[in-house]
């Protein structure tokens, strides 16, 4: 093949890999989820069809574990979130409604704590009397009731929606699983990197996967249950829902669960009293936040050595990019790119 015929050949290829791709951005989300599961469950998979020698009937039992052990639990928590969080916004609306600024103020002065330690929280009760404050937090509740009432109409949309993507999900997991092998070998095949370099490269990718997988959503589904517990004890209301929130806010570094139960804890302070603040700060101290390094070493017997500050905005960065599948996506890039540059070290400057 000639060096001009190469190049039309490869322009062509490029066209309809791109254009290929362009389709299958609708069903991006639940591929990726799919792809993430065919590589988590695929140690499952080959134990069945070490059992029944049948590729079709191994994929079809592991995609049924999933979809009764997974998809039906999730899907129930997600109805019962979504019911709390339709009762929480109604009580926000409510008490807005019926309350003012000064009603609430009031209440916090009324706190023992604050009674005895008047001199301290005198600046912030001030500040919360002042005009700039009000300003601030009717926008801020403006802001969020709309958004509030956006989501909710979308709800119905977005049910029709998540059911599809289910359907896809396991459509991608069960071919992923029968044919996986194949595709992960074709795809070696095409990389144009010695088999060294392509050893290495997908190594990477795998541990890295692993360890987001094992590391951080094992340790986010502990603190969400530990946090759970505590909620439920100093008393909280919408206990599920907050503990959802705890379990994404986990995946956030530096502070991950505390973004969320901190804020409860003062809340609850200012609200509830002492007893119900104490208990709670001394629950977050020692299980939810501390859960992260007990959980996280245990689940990750391989981890990544990736630097912090670059493992942060890539984190972040697929989490505002391409929704919570970013998770996994964004340490994967970042993963792979520094196995790219040490490639380019090892194969291009060394040997300049």
């Amino acid at each position: 093949m000639g060096r001009f015929t190469l190049y039309i050949y490869s322009g062509f290829f490029l066209f309809l890999l791109i254009l290929f791709l362009y389709i299958l951005v609708p069903f991006f989300r639940p591929i990726v989820w799919g792809i993430v599961a065919s590589i988590v469950f695929y140690p499952l998979y080959e134990i069945f069809k070490k059992k029944i020698k049948n590729g079709n009937l191994a994929s079809f039992f592991v995609v049924s574990i999933v979809f009764f052990l997974m998809i039906i639990p999730l899907s129930i928590i997600i109805i019962l979130t979504t019911q709390q969080f339709i009762l929480f916004s109604v009580k926000v609306l409510n008490f807005f409604q019926t309350h003012s600024i000064d009603y609430y103020i009031n209440s916090i002065k009324e706190n023992p704590y604050i009674k005895e330690n008047w001199d301290k929280f005198a600046p912030l009760i001030n500040y919360l009397q002042s005009e700039e404050f009000r300003n601030a937090l009717i926008g801020t509740v403006n802001k969020v009731l709309t958004y509030i009432g956006n989501q909710l109409r979308s709800y119905v949309y977005a049910v029709g929606t998540g059911i599809f993507h289910v359907f896809v999900f396991m459509l991608t997991l069960f071919f992923l699983l029968r044919d996986g092998e194949k595709i992960f070998n074709e795809i070696k095949k095409l990389t144009p990197l010695k088999e060294e370099d392509k050893e290495e490269v997908f190594k990477t990718i795998y541990i890295t996967l692993l360890s987001v997988i094992y590391g951080t959503v094992g340790t986010a589904i502990a603190q969400s249950i530990v946090s759970f517990i505590g909620y439920s004890l100093a008393g909280i209301k919408f206990s599920l829902l907050w503990s959802i929130l705890t379990f994404f806010a986990a995946f956030i570094p530096p502070f991950g669960a505390a973004f969320v139960w901190v804020p409860l804890d003062i809340y609850t302070f200012a609200t509830k009293g002492i007893k119900e603040g104490i208990i709670l700060l001394i629950w977050g101290t020692l299980f939810i936040s501390t859960m992260d390094n007990i959980v996280r070493p245990l689940v990750m017997k391989k981890g990544i050595k990736l630097p912090y500050v670059a493992l942060f905005f890539a984190t972040i960065g697929g989490l505002i990019q391409f929704g919570f599948v970013g998770i996994f996506i964004g340490p994967i890039i970042l993963s792979t790119l520094l196995s790219a540059i040490k490639l380019y070290e090892k194969r291009v400057i060394s040997n300049t």
